[in-house]
């Protein structure tokens, strides 16, 4: 993992998705198929972990503050890493039709 200067956001184990830097906080999803985190600059990412035990973003939407995504490996046992430039003011997560707002 690099430095972060703005917010990323990954999983960890097979229930959280963690948001480091900027902004700080953990969202709780066990086996997630079908989520979808929402960011304030406009960025959609489909949220799904994958049989292989990696969390999966799939960028639907990349908004003004998006910089990258970085792909996890089931080789290497690391999960996909979104990162956003600073200025990010809220993520809210959707799983299964509950709605969580940080």
């Amino acid at each position: 993992m690099e430095e972060i200067k703005g917010t990323m956001i990954t999983g960890a184990s097979d229930d959280l998705i963690e948001i480091e830097g900027e902004l700080s906080e953990e969202f709780e999803s066990f086996d997630c198929t079908d989520g979808v985190l929402s960011c304030s600059d406009g960025t959609l990412l489909e949220v799904n972990y994958d049989k292989h035990g990696i969390w999966r973003f799939n960028v639907l939407y990349s908004g003004s503050l998006f910089n990258k995504k970085v792909e996890g490996s089931a080789d290497s046992d690391t999960n996909d890493e979104v990162y956003f430039n600073p200025g990010l003011k809220w993520i809210t997560f959707n799983d299964d039709g509950h709605l969580v707002t940080r």
